[in-house]
């Protein structure tokens, strides 16, 4: 927790897009075991117009699978990618799991360690060459 990371939404996957921004890690779930989910503030949040305009705060970060995607992997290889969430509920961040209630469906995002790497330096990390110039 308190981890800086930097969201970039899906534009072809997601149905609410924002600009890019910064966000914080103020919560991990417990559970379910199968999954990672954490809760990330965004600064500064983001506005959604549907179902009514309002300020997006906190979105949850959903990870499928610990082993292939997880938030571990954007501090060791630079970057993931998640299923992201609207959280709601913020009773949520008190308790060790979460229910569709508490979230709602935004996209899903590629999530890069703060700073944001540059395309060099993510390059190296996953151990491709940079494309050449001609």
């Amino acid at each position: 927790m308190g981890k800086e990371i930097w969201v970039e939404m899906d534009g072809d996957k997601s149905a609410t897009v924002f600009s890019p921004r910064k966000g914080v890690v103020v919560h991990v779930f417990a559970r379910p075991l199968e999954e990672q989910t954490v809760v990330v503030k965004l600064l500064p949040p983001a506005r959604r117009f549907l179902p009514i305009p309002h300020r997006v705060t906190h979105i949850v970060l959903r990870y499928r699978s610990r082993e292939k995607e997880n938030l571990q992997r954007t501090f060791q290889r630079g970057h993931s990618y998640a299923e992201v969430l609207e959280l709601k509920r913020k009773t949520a961040l008190k308790s060790d799991s979460l229910s569709d209630g508490d979230v709602a469906h935004l996209g899903a995002a590629s999530v890069f360690s703060w700073p944001k790497p540059t395309d060099a330096e993510l390059n190296r990390m996953i151990g491709r060459s940079a494309p050449s110039s001609s």
